[in-house]
């Protein structure tokens, strides 16, 4: 065990560094970032994902008219040895692939539902709160 010393210098470092990573660069405080912003952000990543599997999706299309002539040659030792490499490669791809789709499905999918776990009551609090401090900036 650490001596009391040590751990309250240790806890009052971890407090001083929450502290600064709090402030921007310029040493003002962070405004807390919106959530209609973390959505967007989320949003961007989700079509970043999907331009990319659009991606291989093409170039698996493109790949699969390269390798017709190998197919027709099967058993040919040459045209095997590229059947091996690229039947190697696409087996490691397909596990890759299979991994991620585990990861996409175990993603949460109830967006229009999305729960904070409040009340009915808390959200119609927070609902008049928000109306009111619009109301408030528009004057």
């Amino acid at each position: 065990l650490k001596p009391l010393w040590a751990r309250l210098a240790s806890n009052r470092a971890g407090q001083q560094a929450m502290a600064l990573s709090a402030l921007s660069a310029n040493g003002w405080r962070k405004e807390p970032e919106s959530l209609c912003s973390r959505i967007s952000e989320t949003e961007a990543t989700a079509h970043r994902l999907q331009e990319e599997l659009s991606t291989i999706l093409r170039g698996l299309a493109a790949l699969k008219e390269q390798v017709r002539d190998a197919d027709d040659l099967a058993g040919d030792t040459e045209t095997e040895k590229i059947r091996q490499e690229v039947d190697d490669v696409l087996r490691r791809q397909g596990t890759v692939l299979e991994e991620m789709v585990k990861s996409a499905e175990s993603f949460p999918r109830r967006w229009a539902q999305f729960e904070l776990n409040i009340s009915q009551r808390k959200s119609l609090l927070l609902s008049i709160k928000a109306r009111r401090a619009r109301d408030q900036a528009e004057r």
